[in-house]
């Protein structure tokens, strides 16, 4: 299956009006070819440039969801909008503005060619041409908040429904595996306790997944869960859930053993904020997430605090990546007990 993408995306040529990489996306053609208005409207030769326009940008779209593994949870995300287009700036920049066309001083080009110009076959709901495959091609231009950039920089398509969009388009796709990158594995909880939860509210936070991409929250659970592993490791080592029950003294007790064995590690792992960039755990950090857990928001409130396990204590309470004082012991102690139990 890896072999058969790889040749769709390596092989980059286009028969007439038919893209050849088999995707979902290649419904753009048929639409197209059923617009009588469109064919009447716009030349033969307009027409097969902006098909081969939106055939180029399909097989960057492709490409851009396999490599970077985001369909191998099989469905496209918000999140995983984000990624690909990263990974469309990163590479096509240059190459995705000539496609996707424009149409400044009374002249169209690329996909532009026959965008706006009387299309009325609807798709979800939506103009097909205009609004449909228009907002997916603008996922090679910036986005602002929690929408997509047009060719000219204002705000157009959501990213949720874009989303949306293409877990339609490409459910096929995405269910038979085509769209299967093997050499990008997810993170996982390895602790088989409680702490594991993180990893699934990371990946599912509602919040989150609007305002954070796929790869910052790998990033934060691939973090999390080297944290977690040393956590339970700090409890085996100090004896803390041998009566079942972590008490306040052996929250001490594990923060001097994380503090002694892993201070540099856990610094880098929690990561921080600072001048504007989030690194390790901090990715997620106060970016909307929602998921609560113990009453409190699970990852700004339950599990940055358990995090902060691995920096100095100030009398009652642990101390945050800045050194200021954060959650009470006595809480960290009822978290970790609870979520050790399960």
């Amino acid at each position: 299956m890896r072999k058969r993408i790889i040749n769709l995306v390596a092989l980059g040529l286009f028969i007439g009006f038919s893209t050849t990489f088999g995707s979902g996306l290649d419904i753009i053609d048929t639409i197209v070819n059923k617009e009588k208005r469109l064919q009447k409207k716009v030349p033969k030769e307009d027409i097969e440039t902006a098909l081969n326009s939106a055939h180029g940008m399909n097989r960057i779209i492709i490409e851009a969801i396999y490599k970077t593994g985001v369909a191998n949870d099989g469905k496209i995300t918000p999140a995983d909008i984000r990624e690909i287009n990263k990974y469309i700036l990163e590479n096509y920049k240059d190459e995705w503005a000539v496609l996707h066309g424009d149409d400044e001083e009374n002249e169209e080009t690329g996909f532009h060619l026959i965008q706006k110009d009387g299309a009325k076959i609807k798709l979800f709901g939506k103009n097909a041409i205009n609004k449909v495959f228009d907002g997916i091609y603008h996922l090679g231009f910036p986005i602002i908040g929690k929408r997509l950039t047009n060719e000219d920089g204002n705000k157009n398509a959501k990213i949720k429904n874009v989303a949306f969009w293409l877990n339609k388009l490409l459910e096929k796709d995405i269910k038979n595996g085509d769209l299967y990158n093997p050499d990008v594995e997810e993170i996982k909880g390895e602790t088989g306790t409680g702490l594991d939860k993180v990893i699934d509210i990371i990946f599912n936070d509602e919040g989150l997944q609007l305002k954070c991409s796929t790869g910052d929250l790998r990033e934060a659970a691939k973090s999390a869960n080297e944290m977690n592993k040393i956590i339970v490791e700090a409890v085996n080592a100090v004896g803390a859930m041998d009566d079942g029950k972590i008490t306040k003294e052996e929250v001490l007790a594990i923060n001097r053993y994380i503090v002694e064995n892993y201070g540099n590690i856990w610094e880098k792992l929690h990561g921080d904020d600072e001048e504007g960039q989030e690194t390790g755990f901090h990715k997620v950090v106060k970016d909307g997430s929602k998921t609560k857990l113990f009453g409190k928001n699970a990852i700004n409130k339950v599990f940055d605090g358990i995090y902060h396990l691995g920096f100095p204590i100030d009398k009652r309470r642990l101390t945050n990546e800045d050194g200021n004082r954060n959650v009470p012991i006595k809480k960290v102690a009822k978290w970790l007990t609870k979520l050790l139990s399960e």
